[in-house]
């Protein structure tokens, strides 16, 4: 009785604030067991309702940015009917964009931003404009997949995720941003991600994730060079060929994170995050980031 009390008041509290003070969620989960134990103590992470309360009044109120500490009005603010996390538009920037941006600015505001070194997955963005233009020791690469698609890209540069042509141990941060699921060997990606990365350094970035499974989705696999389809073919949208787009291999489940610790990382957790201040959220309320050092 005394515990089904004390829920009741959580509830209450946590309706209080969804309705009346800013939402702000920072927690890190280590397994999908650390997860379901969170979710079951705060059951409002799955209302729909209560995440259409805090991004309607993102959209009324506006936000700061994170990282530039840019104040965005409403009136800059494209709004979805209820896909949050892939909306609230503004600067070129989604709200997935912004959790990423925040734990950037997080990882770095106490170092001089002309030393840090980042590599991401993207280089014709404005996520990958923006990160070029704050840090001067930024490289931003796109992919290939054959020799003319390589040299329609030049002078961007071409990097494979699964073989990068990059010195061990030179970055502080990799980012990726809805790039795993489209990689044919996961495992080889963040072998090469750790490889890059400085002792302690950070691999921050999103994927669609299986947050209520363990294991991923295996849609496609690569044999002798081929594409080998498991399931239906999935394609998601590439800035570089936007006609054609990324074929999806897996969309990672909670292994990912047992997964990153074999492939050379220290720690490897799964941040939820959410800010009303700073213009990002899900239905689900929070976004799941990446969130792995070297």
């Amino acid at each position: 009785m005394a515990r089904r009390l004390a829920s009741r008041s959580m509830y209450l509290a946590r309706t209080k604030l969804i309705r009346w003070g800013s939402v702000e969620i920072d927690q890190t989960f280590a397994s999908m067991t650390e997860w379901s134990g969170w979710v079951a103590s705060n059951p409002g992470v799955y209302r729909a309702g209560d995440a259409a309360i805090i991004a309607r009044r993102i959209v009324r109120t506006g936000f700061r940015e994170p990282l530039t500490g840019r104040i965005v009005t409403p009136r800059e603010i494209s709004a979805p009917d209820t896909n949050w996390r892939e909306g609230l538009a503004a600067n070129g920037l989604i709200s997935r964009h912004r959790a990423v941006l925040d734990l950037i600015a997080a990882a770095t505001v106490d170092r001089n931003r002309y030393d840090v070194r980042i590599f991401a997955t993207e280089a014709v963005t404005q996520f990958a404009l923006l990160l070029r233009g704050m840090f001067p020791r930024f490289l931003g690469s796109e992919y290939g997949y054959d020799e003319a698609a390589r040299e329609a890209l030049y002078p961007i540069p071409h990097q494979d995720l699964t073989a990068l042509d990059l010195p061990s141990g030179r970055f502080d941060i990799v980012t990726t941003n809805e790039v795993l699921e489209h990689v044919p060997d996961l495992d080889a990606a963040l072998r090469e991600i750790a490889r890059v990365l400085k002792p302690g350094g950070l691999h921050i970035g999103t994927f669609p994730f299986w947050f209520t499974r363990e294991t991923g989705d295996v849609r496609a696999r690569l044999v002798d060079g081929q594409v080998l389809h498991v399931q239906e073919p999935e394609y998601h949208g590439n800035p570089v060929d936007p006609d054609g787009g990324s074929l999806v291999f897996e969309t990672p489940g909670w292994d990912i994170l047992p997964r990153a610790r074999a492939a050379g990382f220290t720690e490897a957790s799964m941040r939820f995050v959410a800010s009303q201040s700073k213009g990002y959220i899900t239905e689900n309320t929070g976004i799941f980031v990446f969130y792995a050092r070297r």
